[in-house]
């Protein structure tokens, strides 16, 4: 089961921010944003797929296990809220494989999935 956090709050401001500066980062994993109309049959690890047609996005878990992430996106109230800034994408909500052996989680911001 994916689990979207809403932790991405600032508490002092109230809004939300891209990466919080109090979080501790256990490592950093590159990401490539790749936009797609259809999911693709291959997915190839390291590659972010993103339809925003079907308004969702799919990738292979970024600590290597290999097992598929599907992420539903919209405005950000339910799921996963993309945000574009060029060629970099970000993820507002974190991605929690816990379902998964690795039991993995991490924020994807500008292209880049920092562990927590």
């Amino acid at each position: 089961m994916l689990i979207r956090s809403k932790s991405l709050v600032n508490s002092t401001k109230g809004s939300k921010t891209l990466f919080p500066n109090n979080v501790k980062t256990l490592k950093q994993v590159e990401i490539t944003p790749v936009f797609v109309e259809e999911m693709p049959d291959k997915i190839v690890q390291g590659e972010v797929y993103i339809s925003k047609k079907y308004h969702t996005s799919r990738h292979l878990c970024l600590c290597g296990c290999e097992n598929l992430v599907i992420m539903p996106l919209d405005d950000g109230r339910q799921w996963w809220q993309l945000v574009e800034k060029g060629e970099k994408v970000s993820f507002i909500g974190s991605v929690g494989n816990y379902s998964f052996l690795c039991k993995s989680h991490y924020i994807i911001t500008n292209n880049v999935a920092n562990f927590v």
